[in-house]
């Protein structure tokens, strides 16, 4: 976060973007003071790009992991409104844990850091030697051979327990592959899994 001051709100974001070499459109701001007196105005802004938030996330990552005596490299990038920052290091089993429950941890760990640090909500996907990456597609092809199944059986198909980001991809995936069929969460917390089903 950078704050800039000037006499009015335009004119203050036009510094920032000056110095930040970017377009207002790129800049998210808040006003933390405004004084407008008979002879002086000024305008204080709190303000950050999207570039702020991907190095506030490496750099978080870094540390919380180099603390732990864990040598990492991290790299990240931004696609459909996701941040999605990937993690290179001889540890992962570890930080990973027992099917992921340690990379959702730091996962929502990282989260609520940057939530709190840029008051709003980002979505993040965190991610260790491609892990993730690997998961999703698994999910992609079981997903198309269990819908395959229901079209053909039309029978209702309930699937184990799936952490949100892996349900959310057995949903995409059904959506897009046929009209007669649809998936259902249900039950809580970790829980939560998911039904296929055939419609008319």
């Amino acid at each position: 976060m950078k704050t800039y001051e000037a006499k009015t709100e335009e004119e203050v974001v036009q510094l920032a973007c000056q110095d930040l070499g970017i377009t207002p459109d790129q800049l998210t701001y808040e006003i933390i003071e405004e004084k407008k007196g008979l002879f002086s105005k000024k305008v204080i802004i709190s303000c950050y790009t999207q570039e702020m938030v991907q190095e506030y996330i490496e750099n978080f990552v870094r540390k919380t992991l180099s603390n732990m005596e864990f040598d990492v490299e991290t790299v990240s990038y931004v696609q459909n409104g996701r941040i999605y920052c990937n993690v290179n290091t001889d540890h992962n089993s570890i930080l990973i844990g027992k099917n992921g429950v340690i990379l959702r941890a730091l996962n929502f760990i990282v989260k609520n850091a940057v939530n709190t640090e840029f008051k709003k909500r980002y979505e993040i996907s965190l991610d260790i030697n491609g892990y993730k990456e690997t998961r999703y597609k698994k999910m992609t092809s079981m997903a198309k051979r269990i819908g395959k199944q229901v079209l053909k059986s039309k029978v209702e198909v309930k699937l184990d327990p799936l952490p949100a980001d892996e349900r959310k991809v057995i949903h995409q995936v059904i959506a897009d592959m046929n009209s007669h069929l649809k998936t259902e969460s249900k039950g809580e917390g970790k829980n939560r899994f998911i039904t296929i089903s055939y419609v008319d």
